[in-house]
């Protein structure tokens, strides 16, 4: 049976408000226990007389702590009178346990949670902190790390610290915090199912990663991590203080999501990775994704004792994939919002900007929308519930750029390019004035006549396609226009942008021809978050 668990950010002094907020949450979700984070008393060298009464009160019973409620060390060593109540009972009051410095703590409903308190001390590095006094000082030496290796595994994993290049691999940039390698090490070693640490000012959830497996696993016993940074409690930036979730740790057959990376703690996780340069060998990742792209690695090989000319080199997988969240090299600072099956990036090369588009939309919005699943297509995504659930998401972050964009007077035009032999299948939404929307679709139906690639049909709302095709829709019309691609034809992958190119009297059309600088990238990202805020759902 799952338990439901409450995170608490370290609330530094303030327990008496938090205590009050977590009765009103507990009379409603009937946790089966609480995690504080960090500290819950401030320092005690700066406590001053209401908080001293509070700690008293507490001590006493006055203030009513509504669960079970585990809390360790983070930057402060208790108040003495805590310190004193502990070592005579084993607990602060009643429902509010101390975890000590080191611990692992199996509770009544099999969940197994390691905690490690406080911050990492070198000069202790070849000591353990131990004792009572030692169990109550914010320091612990890797010896005390590495002793809870030997518990093996974890359901959950408390630190205060962060660990050492969480952010690696990961598309949603972390906060600046530096993190311990000793603390990565531990998680390495446990594998939890969740890992929480102390944030600060800050909330910070990453993708779930996946962990190695241990010698004598086969690979349907993969581990899955998920990590997260919680806020502290009435920090002044309003950031996430609690957290709930439900885990059962009788169930092990946990799915894999496919938002999940590759483990970030590597050997070569810390060295930080080049950024992927504007021009260099990103092609088929702004505008030429399909298994095309790769013709040019097999041409160069032929004559040189390569592949011939019919053996296809096999696709990108998803570490080398430029559009999967697990890319090494992945262009972070593009990606503008993150759903459950999908993710929204700003194009690289834009076809449109600031000069092209209406006054009320000084910046790009040329996006792109991509599945969370690597996927040549979205009808091949095996998982019928999977599948469902992609194409309603991409269908739902269409609809609501393009709400963005009505309220900006401003249309959209979005097109896909679906073929077998794709990479990963994608979206591109372009923004087009008004005034141009209705010249749209006789433009793509003549340049598909000209370009002799066939001619475009009208489909309904949720109208399944089978076989390769080009598809597009256009804001205010209802359905799509699809046209069918011959199987091993030539395609020209920049036909949506040359069209909409023509309606807007562009000169420049491939995305090589209107390249940004990096400062530009990032600030057409901010200004597009910023006003997709009010109707992003993923938030």
């Amino acid at each position: 049976m799952a338990a439901k668990i409450l995170v608490i950010g370290a609330t530094n002094g303030r327990f008496v408000e938090a205590f009050a907020k977590v009765t009103a949450l507990q009379a409603k979700n009937n946790f089966s226990l609480s995690l504080l984070l960090g500290d819950l008393f401030s320092d005690p060298s700066q406590t001053n007389s209401e908080e001293t009464e509070n700690i008293k009160r507490l001590l006493h019973g006055e203030i009513r702590v509504p669960l079970p409620t585990y809390f360790g060390l983070g930057q402060y060593s208790l108040p003495l009178p805590v310190h004193e109540k502990i070592n005579s009972s084993g607990e602060v009051c009643e429902n509010l346990f101390f975890l000590g410095k080191k611990t692992v703590l199996n509770t009544s409903d099999g969940i197994r949670i390691i905690a490690l308190g406080g911050r990492l001390d070198a000069g202790l590095a070849t000591g353990e902190t131990g004792g009572a006094e030692g169990e109550t000082l914010p320091f612990y030496s890797e010896k005390d790390a590495k002793g809870l290796k030997g518990a093996n595994h974890a359901d959950l994993l408390l630190t205060y610290e962060w660990p050492e290049g969480v952010g690696n691999r990961s598309a949603l940039a972390p906060p600046g915090v530096k993190g311990t390698g000793v603390i990565a090490e531990l998680a390495v070693a446990l594998r939890p199912r969740y890992h929480f640490a102390a944030g600060g000012e800050v909330f910070w959830e990453r993708e779930p990663y996946r962990n190695k497996t241990k010698s004598g696993e086969d690979e349907s016993e993969i581990k899955i991590t998920r990590f997260l940074g919680v806020a502290d409690w009435g920090n002044e930036k309003k950031a996430r203080a609690l957290y709930a979730f439900s885990i059962n740790p009788k169930d092990t057959n946990v799915a894999i999501p496919a938002s999940a990376t590759a483990c970030p703690y590597k050997e070569d996780g810390s060295k930080k990775r080049p950024r992927q340069d504007s021009h260099g060998g990103a092609s088929f990742f702004w505008g030429d994704h399909t298994s095309g792209g790769h013709e040019r690695d097999r041409c160069s090989k032929r004559g040189r004792g390569g592949r011939g000319a019919r053996e296809a080199r096999p696709p990108p997988g998803p570490e080398s994939c430029f559009f999967c969240l697990s890319y090494p090299q992945l262009e972070k600072h593009l990606i503008v919002s993150i759903g459950n099956e999908s993710y929204v990036t700003v194009a690289k090369g834009p076809l449109t900007n600031s000069t092209v588009n209406p006054s009320t939309l000084p910046f790009s919005s040329h996006v792109l929308i991509i599945p969370l699943t690597h996927t040549p297509t979205i009808t091949a995504i095996d998982d019928e519930d999977s599948r469902k659930s992609t194409i309603e998401e991409m269908t739902n972050y269409r609809l609501a750029i393009e709400q963005m964009l009505m309220s900006r007077d401003c249309g959209a035009v979005t097109f896909e390019v679906s073929r077998a032999n794709g990479v990963h299948s994608h979206w591109q939404l372009i923004p087009v004035p008004k005034d141009k929307l209705l010249a749209v679709e006789e433009a793509f139906k003549s340049e598909a006549k000209a370009d002799r690639i066939g001619e475009f049909e009208k489909r309904e709302v949720g109208a399944e396609n089978e076989g390769d095709y080009f598809r597009v829709w256009i804001s205010g019309v209802d359905g799509s226009l699809v046209v069918s691609l011959r199987e091993g034809e030539y395609f020209d992958l920049q036909f949506g942008r040359k069209v909409l190119a023509k309606v807007m009297g562009l000169k420049s059309v491939h995305w090589k021809d209107c390249t940004q600088t990096f400062d530009e990238e990032v600030k057409d990202a901010n200004d597009f978050k910023e006003a997709f805020k009010s109707f992003d759902f993923s938030l």
